[in-house]
């Protein structure tokens, strides 16, 4: 699980800003909303942020994704760049961006903190908690004088010379040491605790663009049990919808794709039998739908194309749910709301957080109507974003306002007490 991440000068966010994740002393909703850690600290399964168009919201989002893939990626060649984007206006755009990450893996604490520029990585550290007290697994720097990183382990960390040596040849100026090190046959158990939470717990960003049916139809392909689960699902946003099937159909290919074969990645084998056969086999997703004429059940079968664009969306979705509650990952969607219903999207949120034993959901929404929902709400889960005159964005929680019990956050928010709202 996430506690905390803290940003500094990356897209819109200029001075750092910090998400926390560990709930107040509030015990509302403590037995939906709030999991414990073996230290005992509370963390949240579910925030929600709130802002104005360009205030920030999706960036927020996009620093997850950006540690995510930075974690693990490996650049096909050291001048490729670090894909990082700091804050474009004025000094800043001259200077690094820091991440500092606090998770759970493993049942364990773990502190991530990293350092750079566009081309290269000035500092990158990672402690893990066994105790109270923090322990170093290791230590990054940048030499300049000689263009290369260097690398110190922690005390305790068992590693011999060689595989030290062999890791910091892999850690260009642009990689990180968890990607340096899954290119050496070195076992780590500490940093196998950290990709194993990576590859499996921090999922990709979900924004409006992301197509995840490929997703939801593997999944639903390699577990029947899923696959009813998914079926509960579809029948709120279409009723109609009884069960998922996957066929083989042939397509014809035209000449000029076949001609385009050599751009394709495939064997060399596979792109004979599609010259020869002129066509390729696909498999489709099709949806069987219940209805009743004149008093009769039939039953039709349409594929996904012909489904609507909500019934996809939500279809999309259940992949990701089932596998963040089978594997207590965290999941970020970016406008939750995209084609959907909003009752289709309380139901989403509500089943998360009955099902979720240590999943987190972090979702963007312009959807005021959750601000009425007292089920679904806690102070600390809900956060703004709010640009500021230089441009850059603010974040903050609705856990630092004071207000009496009874007050409606859909009224106060729709009147700008809290802001994070556009200026009309």
């Amino acid at each position: 699980m996430i506690l905390e991440l803290k940003i500094k000068n990356f897209l819109s966010f200029k001075n750092e800003v910090s998400i926390n994740f560990e709930a107040t002393n509030d015990k509302t909703l403590e037995d939906y909303y709030v999991t414990t850690q073996n230290d005992g600290t509370r963390i949240l399964k579910m925030s929600m942020i709130y802002g104005a168009n360009a205030s920030g919201k999706s960036n927020l989002i996009s620093a997850f994704e950006f540690l995510n893939d930075f974690l693990g990626h490996i650049p096909g060649e050291k001048e490729s760049g670090t894909g990082f984007i700091p804050f474009m206006f004025g000094d800043s755009s001259k200077k690094p961006g820091s991440f500092e990450l606090t998770f759970y893996a493993g049942g364990l604490k773990y502190k991530y903190k990293l350092s750079l520029d566009a081309n290269t990585v000035y500092e990158e550290k990672m402690h893990i908690y066994p105790g109270t007290q923090p322990a170093l697994i290791f230590k990054r720097y940048y030499d300049k004088n000689n263009n290369i990183s260097k690398i110190d382990f922690g005390s305790k960390i068992k590693i011999s010379d060689q595989a030290v040596e062999a890791i910091q040849l892999k850690t260009l100026k642009n990689t990180s040491v968890l990607a340096a090190y899954k290119q050496v046959n070195v076992s780590i158990p500490e940093i196998e605790l950290v990709l194993e939470w990576v590859s499996l717990q921090f999922l990709n960003e979900i924004n409006p663009y992301t197509d995840l049916t490929n997703f939801s139809d593997n999944t639903i392909k390699q577990n029947s049990d899923i696959r009813a689960k998914a079926l509960e699902f579809l029948r709120e946003a279409d009723f109609n919808i009884s069960n998922i099937d996957f066929k083989d159909r042939i397509k014809k290919l035209p000449d000029e794709v076949i001609n385009m074969l050599n751009t394709i990645p495939l064997s060399q084998e596979e792109k004979e039998q599609i010259r020869k056969d002129k066509s390729i086999r696909i498999e489709e997703t099709y949806f069987t739908h219940k209805v009743l004429n004149e008093g009769k059940e039939e039953r039709y079968m349409l594929p996904a194309e012909r489904q609507s664009k909500g019934t996809m969306r939500y279809y999309g979705l259940t992949g990701p749910f089932f596998h963040a509650m089978k594997f207590d990952a965290f999941m970020l969607v970016d406008e939750i709301g995209s084609a959907l219903h909003p009752l289709l999207v309380m139901h989403f949120l509500k089943e998360f957080l009955k099902k979720s034993k240590k999943a987190q959901l972090l979702f963007t929404t312009h959807n005021m109507s959750l601000l009425n929902e007292k089920d679904i709400l806690r102070k600390d889960a809900i956060w703004f974003t709010e640009k500021q005159p230089d441009g850059a964005s603010d974040l903050y929680s609705l856990a630092d306002f004071s207000f009496r019990k009874d007050l409606s956050f859909f009224n106060a928010y729709k009147l700008g007490k809290f802001g994070a709202v556009p200026e009309l």
